[in-house]
């Protein structure tokens, strides 16, 4: 059977040890949650990971309206696709340049036009990879354990859950290219978040 956000949340729902839905607009609990949270998770987790089938280049061009004050220059951030992080911005250069993301704007007083490598929303599952559907899957039931279960040993067995299958896509996306050599001239050091880990409370929540 081909993916798709039902079993997603269905996969979620196994693992809480709860009924499968049918679709978002089931009348059920379970339902109901899905269609209010579905987008907001699965945006969430894509923020989590720089997941390599959501990255996206892009070469900005200025706003026409500079910053009040504190940079020359203000680039809008993509909006298709949708722009949920920016992973980097080419020439970089720590000991003169800086930039910011306010708002839905990058400001910085790097060069117009400007390259960025970003993670873009990715909404069509098919796209996307095992390993993000079985962590989208863990966050979905982390998010809802208490709520379908009312047991916090299954929130923290979901976490656990998650924070494994994060782990294991930074070492499976790391593999696929090759490790560039940066300097300032090159695509700079991405902002990733910190190292998660932890053991699999419950064998099958793999």
């Amino acid at each position: 059977m081909a993916a798709s956000q039902v079993s997603i949340v269905n996969r979620a729902l196994s693992a809480l040890g709860h009924k499968p839905i049918v679709s978002f607009d089931d009348d059920s609990k379970a339902a109901r949650l899905a269609d209010r949270d579905y987008d907001d998770l699965r945006d969430a987790v894509i923020q989590a990971h720089p997941w390599n089938f959501a990255q996206v280049r892009e070469m900005l061009a200025a706003n026409a309206t500079a910053p009040v004050w504190g940079f020359e220059r203000a680039f809008d951030l993509p909006s298709s696709p949708y722009c949920l992080r920016v992973l980097s911005v080419q020439n970089e250069d720590p000991e003169t340049g800086t930039w910011k993301v306010e708002g839905r704007q990058i400001v910085t007083n790097f060069a117009d036009p400007l390259p960025i490598l970003y993670l873009a929303r990715v909404t069509d599952v098919g796209l996307t990879t095992t390993l993000f559907r079985e962590a989208l899957s863990a966050r979905i039931a982390w998010d809802w354990a208490e709520s379908i279960t009312g047991s916090t040993s299954k929130a923290e067995a979901a976490r656990e859950w998650y924070e494994r299958k994060l782990s294991e896509a930074r070492s499976i996306d790391g593999q696929e290219g090759t490790i560039e050599t940066l300097d300032s001239g090159q695509w700079v050091r991405a902002r990733f978040s910190g190292s998660l880990s932890g053991p699999a409370p419950w064998t099958d929540w793999d």
